[in-house]
């Protein structure tokens, strides 16, 4: 998949291209379902993304809080799976910002682009303050010979399938939802920072992630299962992760702290990808360490049984190949 950054000499590329305009967080089913779309809708094997960089939720900034489900790094690569044949990352800044819908079709889809057919979400909006919505998008498609795709995403339950729906699953602890959506366990990518070396001292050694950038789940405990991105570690191990600021000793900053079962390694400076299978309980604070110590014993049981299923590595090892190479 070529990454398209200067739409210079883009035209060379796109010309005559079937596009998807988003921006792909997480990419959920919705998004997997679009992209297949597209892939039918075009007359060729010539079909690209055209995303943003910075999101425009940052750009604006409206909140400070970590809010994307997984790394642009990662995406891309999730993304590529798809025989995507070419990612436009659009540089969302002041020019893009001020434009409006009809110069950005004009100046940037047919001008820049050269595009000839376009498909996105049924509730796209797009231009300066989202003034443009699908049925504008498509009269202006019109006007500039471009044909125009708006597709439902599929539904799951009562809700559409979206990123935001899929974020707050997570924030609210209903991981089975989240995963459900997006069609995968719901991943932190993280490298192995120096903890306080508390857990070892408990009797349960732990590997420390920073959460940065990413949204933050629930606070509490989750069955799990971890691969570390490293041509030593060949196998795919479980475990049980805590998620949050460890109250039972005092304040601290959010982290992923994960006890890997049956295993001794140092694995300090390592990325590793830790994908969340089952919320098992929130987060509390313990009256003493030996509390806290039985209660952990407790979660261990509960996490090794949650990930009994024999066909949890398999599907687990699948998916790592595919998403992560």
């Amino acid at each position: 998949m070529q990454i398209i950054r200067d739409l210079t000499n883009a035209k060379k590329i796109t010309k005559l291209s079937t596009i998807i305009i988003g921006n792909f967080d997480g990419v959920h089913l919705g998004h997997q379902e679009i992209i297949k779309k597209c892939s039918e809708i075009a007359s060729s094997n010539k079909f690209g993304i055209l995303t943003f960089d910075p999101h425009p939720r940052e750009y604006f900034k409206r909140d400070k809080i970590p809010f994307k489900l997984t790394s642009k790094e990662q995406k891309y690569k999730m993304i590529k799976r798809f025989n995507v044949k070419f990612l436009i990352e659009l540089k969302f800044d002041k020019n893009i910002e001020i434009l409006s819908p009809e110069i950005f079709v004009k100046k940037i889809l047919f001008e820049k682009l050269g595009v000839n057919q376009i498909i996105v979400g049924d509730v796209f909006c797009f231009g300066h303050k989202r003034s443009g919505d699908v049925s504008f998008l498509k009269n202006l498609g019109e006007k500039y010979n471009i044909n125009v795709f708006s597709f439902d995403l599929k539904k799951f339950a009562k809700d559409k399938i979206s990123s935001t729906v899929i974020r707050n699953a997570l924030i609210e602890g209903k991981l089975d939802r989240a995963n459900k959506m997006l069609g995968y366990f719901h991943k932190i990518y993280g490298l192995v920072v120096q903890g306080d070396k508390r857990g070892r001292e408990l009797g349960f050694p732990t590997i420390n992630l920073e959460l940065k950038d990413i949204i933050v789940p629930k606070y509490g405990i989750y069955s799990c299962m971890i691969k570390v991105l490293s041509s030593d570690f060949q196998d795919i191990y479980k475990g049980v992760a805590s998620i949050g600021t460890k109250p039972t000793f005092g304040e601290n900053e959010a982290n992923c702290e994960v006890h890997i079962f049956d295993f001794s390694e140092s694995i300090y400076n390592k990325k590793v990808i830790v994908s969340l299978v089952k919320f098992q309980r929130d987060e509390i604070k313990y009256e003493s360490i030996e509390k806290l110590k039985l209660q952990m014993k407790k979660d261990c049981k509960v996490a090794i049984n949650n990930l009994s299923k024999n066909d949890l590595l398999k599907d687990e090892k699948k998916f790592l190949e595919k998403h992560t190479t």
